[in-house]
């Protein structure tokens, strides 16, 4: 197992590192959402972090921000750490500028030749450079959003749910987009396929023990230890009632229900199998789209779908596997 838990971050680039015993939270909720543990995020890495709605991951990259100050610690930040924000790029914009006009905003010394050129790989071509930010749909604003972060020389990006409201391209253009970009990524996505695709650090937010949970390892090797973590509990828990003497139930009826459990366990390891697969062939397909666009938006539908069937299922295995 790879987990880990208590202390202090660190965000290990030369001249720029934040070390702090943090707690995150709101004073007048009288008690954290959760502690942080000691975390250590290397120059080229990507840490996700994940949890339920209202766990604090939102409230977590703010503090590091310091938009808000912490439950208790500190947070310090090297002067040469540079930090792109991508939710603070979306309300940076200006509603009555055209594109070419937040593109100058950040980028000044740029001609309108190379602004067009530049704003063509965020597939924003002719006369769309011309658009007001106002009448841009939510995929476009993220992708012009996306194009000012790019500009601004960061290097260390916080993303907070960036796929939200992107279209399939958007959402493609932004993975590419980080996949090759050279600093430290933090990201805060319900996006498992991006996750999988980035992510070389899992950090958990489990609200019931208020603390973040960590995992040295990509995604696939993180659910891969929970199955195997939950798998291990069942086992221990099994172990402790059948060495349990007074049980008021008549041993058949144990057994009866043991044996369901476990045929119902089965049932849904092929469910999630299968799922996987599924959601295997459709990451194929999208890898080579195509070229009909129409089925290219079908395929993203039934990939969030699977997903959403997906993380059911894996919910459904773990709570029947600690039973």
């Amino acid at each position: 197992m790879r987990f880990r838990s208590a202390g202090s971050w660190s965000l290990r680039r030369p001249g720029a590192a934040y070390r702090s015993h943090l707690s995150i939270g709101y004073h007048d909720e009288g008690r954290p959402l959760f502690h942080a543990p000691d975390l250590l995020l290397k120059r080229g890495e990507c840490a996700a972090v994940i949890g339920p709605n209202g766990a604090g991951k939102t409230t977590f990259l703010k503090t590091l921000l310091e938009q808000i100050p912490p439950y208790s610690g500190e947070v310090r930040l090297g002067a040469s750490l540079q930090i792109g924000y991508f939710a603070q790029a979306h309300e940076g914009l200006r509603s009555d500028n055209t594109l070419m006009e937040e593109i100058n905003k950040v980028a000044p010394h740029m001609l309108p030749a190379e602004v067009r050129d530049y704003l063509a790989k965020f597939l924003f071509t002719g006369d769309d450079v011309f658009k007001e930010v106002k009448l841009l749909s939510g995929g476009e604003r993220g992708r012009l959003a996306l194009a000012c972060l790019a500009l601004q020389g960061t290097n260390l990006l916080l993303l907070d749910e960036p796929t939200n409201h992107l279209d399939l391209p958007s959402q493609e253009l932004l993975q590419a987009l980080l996949a090759d970009y050279q600093g430290t990524i933090l990201l805060v996505s319900h996006d498992r396929y991006l996750i999988d695709a980035l992510a070389t650090q899992v950090w958990e937010v489990e609200p019931a023990q208020r603390a973040l949970r960590v995992f040295d390892g990509t995604y696939s090797e993180y659910r891969a230890a929970r199955q195997a973590e939950a798998l291990q509990a069942a086992a221990e828990k099994a172990a402790v009632l059948t060495n349990k003497t007074g049980n008021s139930r008549p041993r058949g009826a144990n057994n009866s229900m043991d044996r369901k459990r476990k045929e119902r366990i089965r049932v849904i390891e092929a469910e999630i199998t299968a799922l996987e697969s599924q959601i295997a062939a459709i990451t194929r397909q999208l890898e080579n789209p195509p070229p009909d666009a129409g089925k290219v938006v079908q395929l993203g539908r039934d990939y969030q779908s699977l997903q959403h069937s997906l993380e059911t299922r894996l919910s459904d295995w773990a709570e029947l596997a600690e039973e």
